[in-house]
Parts: structure tokens; C-alpha cells; sequence
């Protein structure tokens, strides 16, 4: 059973571990819509790539302390399934808020990105909680 604290210590090493592949997403976003002309739709496809690419290590290993190797391919491909939905979501909402909504697409990106990371914390940890008991 986990303690509040140490469940408080999980969530700041989500979060810290998250930022770095929010950084990516947004430096993707960001970078190539205003500077390469991309549509904003493609730019947010490539960071959630680039994010994704960094989040999965850096969450089972460190936020879920999950150092187990035997389940990485089912891990991974769960937590792609999770991160397609994810992207999904997030590129249709965003659509929606940007042309329906007349939302600058960075505001309503930042609006999405809080909905997705409480998701993301709560699924990932079912993801490699779970996987790690089985062994």
C-alpha cells in the first residue's frame, strides 16, 4: 500500500518527467507552425511523437520505479494504444477549439494538456503497476 507521500513523490516525478517531453511537444508545436509555416494540426502530431518517444522511458522507469524488462513490448504497446488515444483527442479538441471556438491554438493546447495529463497519470500507472505484480 502506498503512502500519501509517497504517492505525493510519484506525482512530482510524473510531472518533472512529463515536462521534458512537454517541452519537446511545445518547441514542436510552436516551432514548426510559426517558423516552418506547418499546419498546427501536423506540428501537434510530430510533438506528440517526439513526447511519447521520451515520456514512456522516463515514466516506467522513473516515476513507476518499474525497472522490469520482461513486459517492455506489451508496456510499450499499451502505453502507444494510451498515447494514440491521446493524440486523437487531443487533435480533434484542439481542431474544435481553435476553428469553432476561435481559441489561439497554444491556449487551448494548455487547457488539453492538463485533461491529458491526469489521464495519462492515471493510466500509465495502471499500466505499470499492474504489469509489475505479474511478475
Amino acid at each position: 500500500m502506498r503512502t500519501e507521500a509517497s504517492r505525493l513523490r510519484q506525482v512530482v516525478r510524473f510531472c518533472v518527467a512529463g515536462a521534458a517531453g512537454v517541452i519537446a511537444y511545445y518547441a514542436a508545436l510552436y516551432g514548426l507552425t510559426e517558423y516552418f509555416g506547418v499546419w498546427y494540426v501536423i506540428s501537434t502530431v510530430i510533438g506528440f511523437v517526439l513526447n511519447t518517444g521520451l515520456n514512456f522511458a522516463l515514466q516506467k522507469f522513473w516515476t513507476f520505479q518499474n525497472k522490469e524488462t520482461r513486459m517492455v513490448g506489451r508496456q510499450l504497446a499499451l502505453y502507444v494504444a494510451m498515447t494514440i488515444s491521446f493524440l486523437i483527442g487531443n487533435t480533434v479538441f484542439l481542431y474544435l477549439m481553435v476553428e469553432y471556438l476561435y481559441m489561439w491554438y497554444i491556449g487551448a493546447q494548455v487547457i488539453l494538456t492538463a485533461v491529458i495529463s491526469v489521464l495519462s497519470f492515471i493510466i500509465s500507472g495502471k499500466i505499470f503497476t499492474n504489469e509489475r505484480s505479474d511478475t
